[in-house]
């Protein structure tokens, strides 16, 4: 079934081997970083499937940051919420219709991507929102009105 793979490869993956890697986490003072997507602090239409992907590792690993600190452990969880990141394979679905094309217009360049998940993962920062014009602004603004937000257009198909 093609929910549970996605699910097992995009969430359930994440957690067991974050399970597996925080003894070694806990004994060097580590720090991870999970890489995310918009779409797991916005829901975007004809994508549930993908938003709850992504809303798990956000519940799941900011639970296990706030389990950590309450713990007294020294080490830090950075959750890198992405929006559309110009790669082969997201040109590829995109590029076929109108509303695809004009979202790739938006879409960040790999490499700056990559660097900004390196600096906040660097900093230890809690989260890293890239490009944060986008999606930094719009999840706050979800969180302070959601029906307002949640009436977007973000059906890209």
């Amino acid at each position: 079934d093609f929910f549970v793979d996605f699910l097992n490869i995009n969430l359930v993956s994440y957690v067991r081997l974050a399970s597996l890697a925080l003894p070694l986490l806990k004994e060097s003072s580590g720090h991870t970083v999970v890489m995310s997507a918009f779409n797991g602090k916005m829901p975007i239409p004809n994508l549930a499937w993908y938003s709850a992907a992504k809303f798990g590792l956000d519940g799941f690993f900011s639970s296990l940051r706030v389990e950590l600190m309450k713990a007294q452990q020294d080490v830090s969880v950075t959750l890198a919420i992405l929006g559309l990141v110009k790669t082969p394979q997201a040109v590829e679905m995109l590029q076929n219709t109108e509303k695809g094309r004009e979202a790739l217009k938006m879409a960040v360049p790999i490499d700056e991507t990559a660097m900004a998940i390196i600096r906040g993962g660097a900093a230890r920062a809690r989260e890293v929102y890239y490009p944060a014009a986008l999606c930094w602004t719009l999840t706050k603004l979800r969180a302070i009105f959601p029906t307002v937000v949640e009436k977007i257009d973000f059906d890209i198909d």
